[in-house]
């Protein structure tokens, strides 16, 4: 992972702190999967309403940063529209360029005790946090780093989340591959976040004590 320049890490602090402001203009979104403005609000999510010069194509996407202890390292961005994002032609996520991958809501690591879960996707990290199973989130399979299995190994269990698709068994399958993590399968077509969203905690917990 590179160091972040000093501009960077001002753009970065700026765009966090300006998309922060309209955070309320995905309200609606964040509540049909289960998050509201309070939970939103403490992970700093935003809108892009007045974008940083190079940002205009992400306008009225949900702006997702990577917070740590010493403020926002990367930032992703999330189609909101309620259409097919292949159909249109472009990305369903898009990330703040000239950046590597970032482990997702590494606060969690400190809260989480002896146990950690692992999801693909930050919505599905909230969600899974949310529900009381401490999660980070990785932004997709391909974007695992080598250097992060060394922040697993003092955790007595490590869970991912396998999502009820093909994709979700590859991701998985990799994930275990790099921590010897307990794989919790999702059902078809299921992910963390419709569960949350379907039948809350419970569901989510249970499917972890199995």
């Amino acid at each position: 992972m590179a160091t972040l320049s000093v501009v960077q890490r001002k753009l970065l602090a700026r765009a966090q702190e300006t998309y922060s402001e309209h955070l309320s203009e995905a309200a609606d979104y964040l509540a049909g999967r289960g998050i509201d403005l309070a939970a939103a609000h403490s992970a700093g999510l935003g809108v892009v309403r007045n974008p940083l010069p190079g940002q205009e194509h992400l306008v009225g996407r949900l702006a997702i940063p990577y917070m740590t202890g010493a403020g926002c390292v990367n930032m992703n961005f999330r189609c909101m529209k309620p259409h097919s994002c292949k159909d249109e032609k472009h990305g369903k996520y898009q990330h703040w360029q000239g950046l590597s991958s970032n482990l997702y809501n590494v606060q969690a690591l400190d809260s989480a005790g002896t146990a950690i879960a692992i999801a693909e996707g930050e919505i599905d990290a909230i969600s899974s946090t949310l529900a009381g199973i401490p999660c980070v989130g990785i932004p997709g399979a391909t974007k695992w780093e080598d250097h992060w299995n060394l922040v697993f190994e003092d955790f007595t269990r490590v869970y991912v989340w396998q999502e009820g698709d093909e994709a979700g068994k590859k991701f998985a399958d990799r994930v275990v591959m790099e921590t010897n993590a307990i794989r919790v399968a999702l059902p078809d077509g299921q992910d963390v976040n419709s569960i949350w969203t379907a039948s809350g905690a419970d569901a989510l917990r249970q499917r972890i004590r199995r």
